[in-house]
């Protein structure tokens, strides 16, 4: 039965019991949960013996060479490591409320979108948080953000369901592209089967494989390619479309300027790629942290329509939701 709900003796109050206890029960060791928690080992000892004595129960079990749990201590344990964990949280987030964003930011991005969509973005947002130190790593892989310690990253397609938040930055159109000189010198398919032909320029990482989903008026097509180029980098297969390499697939964030100005043709224009998006993902929790938060505003802003780093294709909101 608890004795005395304050629990305060010489400044000790019942949540530094509590951690003293947790500590402890963690590491079974009085000398280890002492500097831990930068404490000498004959504080901790009486706080957690202040913890049973107010409990009226034996939480630890001590001998001269070891220290146990008890089967009440089992049960103390779970508890309070929610409940401190819950405590800890809340004041995170009171403290992010309004507070100048600092710290080191760990962001993830594909390779090509980074590069081209991302990183110009930057020196704004550096100059605007200052004290946001920016850590980018690229890959196309999807990272675990939790066993990386990612604190944004961004992702291109569909989410698999996770416990990840989720809000999209843009949409991604994709479309088949060739040089001038290429259909000059190859000709111009006109139908999906016609690709057998020719040479295509393939994104390696494609869940499809080999394989390019087009569709017209709601009848889909799987067309098997032959790659004359593989690669896991759009933007080796953008470099090799412009000098009339083949037939590339590719988002119109790589390639809406070398449409625009002649380096490059759409074929197939009857036929259309599924679209996909691009999502800031980061973890959910209680509270999303001042760096985070002000980083996803900033690329939701920067991207969306008319934004400063966005093109007249894409498309997309701030929405949130689980990834």
């Amino acid at each position: 039965m608890l004795r005395n709900n304050n629990a305060v003796q010489g400044g000790d109050d019942k949540i530094a019991l509590i951690r003293a206890f947790i500590e402890t029960a963690h590491r079974l060791s009085f000398a280890e949960a002492a500097q831990a928690l930068d404490l000498t080992a004959s504080t901790l000892s009486r706080r957690v013996r202040r913890l049973e004595y107010l409990l009226g129960v034996q939480l630890l079990n001590r001998t001269t060479r070891r220290v146990t749990v008890t089967e009440a201590g089992e049960v103390y344990l779970r508890h309070v490591t929610r409940l401190v964990a819950e405590l800890e949280e809340a004041d995170a987030a009171v403290a992010s409320i309004g507070a100048r964003p600092t710290g080191r930011l760990s962001v993830s991005l594909p390779s090509t979108f980074g590069r081209l969509r991302v990183t110009p973005l930057l020196p704004a947002f550096m100059y605007r948080y200052p004290d946001i130190r920016i850590d980018l790593q690229f890959t196309d892989h999807f990272v675990d953000l939790v066993d990386h310690k990612i604190d944004v990253a961004v992702r291109i397609g569909t989410l698999a369901n996770s416990s990840l938040k989720a809000r999209r930055l843009m949409g991604n159109r994709r479309r088949l592209v060739a040089a001038p000189a290429y259909i000059e010198r190859c000709g111009e398919p006109l139908l999906p089967g016609d690709l057998a032909g020719h040479k295509c320029l393939h994104f390696s990482q494609l869940l499809s494989g080999e394989h390019w989903l087009l569709e017209n008026n709601g009848v889909t097509e799987r067309v098997a390619i032959k790659p004359q180029l593989s690669a896991n980098d759009a933007g080796a297969l953008f470099a090799a479309a412009c000098a009339g390499n083949g037939i590339a697939l590719l988002a119109d964030f790589i390639t809406a300027d070398a449409v625009a100005d002649g380096r490059l043709r759409c074929v197939l224009e009857n036929w259309s790629v599924p679209d996909t998006h691009v999502y800031a993902v980061y973890p959910h929790t209680s509270y999303v942290p001042a760096k985070t938060r002000v980083f996803v505003d900033y690329l939701c802003a920067a991207l969306a329509p008319g934004g400063s780093g966005n093109n007249a294709a894409a498309t997309g909101n701030d929405s949130e939701r689980r990834a």
